[in-house]
């Protein structure tokens, strides 16, 4: 049997929220789109939505910006630019530019494993694609179901039936899984970053309205795992997929260990 056969490491993270709205805010009259929509199924459509969560690669990278901060090291800011038209600094104390680092030949620990435009990230984040338990039809293996819903937001003026407030938050609870996929093989101090970053990111919160009581994300779970994929022609033409994954946590201790400030 011939087959197409690849070898990698991936992070798979299983995390809970009580909720979280993702996104850069509401969409004025009820028009939501804090997830982004990618298809629909079913009679009605509404509960076989399946959405794309946005905004987890830049929730980790937050989280390891805010915690090389707290631990002296200076790493890649999110933006390349450094100040306005008018001169004013855009950069905190203790961040460069992004990819700034790289072309100085002194790539800083976060860049090496996100990257910038001059250089490819070593980490692939599969897409978290979620449906509403609600959904009794058929479910992909890559879709996941929680709960979601809208936060339906109307207010009148005073004594009017004016409205001042007329918008909707879609927003998202239970328990969901994100994956990481190694594209390059990390050193042990870059593991030890990206699991203490993972840590740490749950004191940061996800989306747009982490501060307004939504956004807390609980990291239940992580393990590291090497994975032998396969895939190959079935019957019929049939593309037929296998993996095999073995947990390290061995080596997942060893990169806890190895990462100290001293060493970025």
């Amino acid at each position: 049997m011939n087959d197409v056969t690849q070898r990698f490491k991936r992070l798979v993270i299983k995390l809970e929220t009580p909720q979280t709205k993702t996104g850069n805010g509401p969409a004025v009259g009820g028009k939501v789109n804090n997830l982004m929509l990618i298809g629909a199924e079913g009679k009605n459509g509404k509960e076989g939505k399946k959405y794309i969560v946005k905004g987890l690669r830049g929730w980790i990278n937050h989280a390891m910006m805010t915690l090389a901060k707290k631990q002296g090291v200076e790493v890649c800011h999110s933006s390349e630019k450094t100040e306005t038209q008018k001169g004013v600094s855009l950069l905190p104390e203790g961040f460069h530019p992004s990819g700034k680092c790289y072309e100085k030949g002194k790539e800083c620990i976060k860049h090496r494993l996100m990257g910038s435009f001059t250089k490819q990230s070593k980490l692939k984040f599969e897409p978290v694609i979620i449906v509403s338990n609600a959904y009794k039809g058929a479910i992909p293996k890559y879709v996941q179901q929680v709960h979601i819903a809208t936060d339906k937001r109307n207010a009148l003026m005073q004594h009017t039936k004016t409205g001042i407030q007329d918008f909707g938050e879609r927003y998202f609870a239970g328990d969901f899984t994100l994956t990481i996929e190694f594209l390059e093989e990390l050193t042990k101090e870059e593991l030890g970053f990206l699991l203490n970053s993972i840590l740490y990111a749950q004191k940061i919160g996800l989306g747009a309205s982490k501060n307004n009581g939504a956004g807390k994300v609980i990291v239940k779970e992580v393990a590291l795992q090497e994975v032998i994929w396969k895939s190959y022609f079935g019957e019929l033409g049939k593309v037929v997929e296998e993996e095999k994954a073995r947990n390290l946590w061995k080596e997942m201790q060893e990169g806890m260990k190895a990462w100290a400030p001293t060493n970025a």
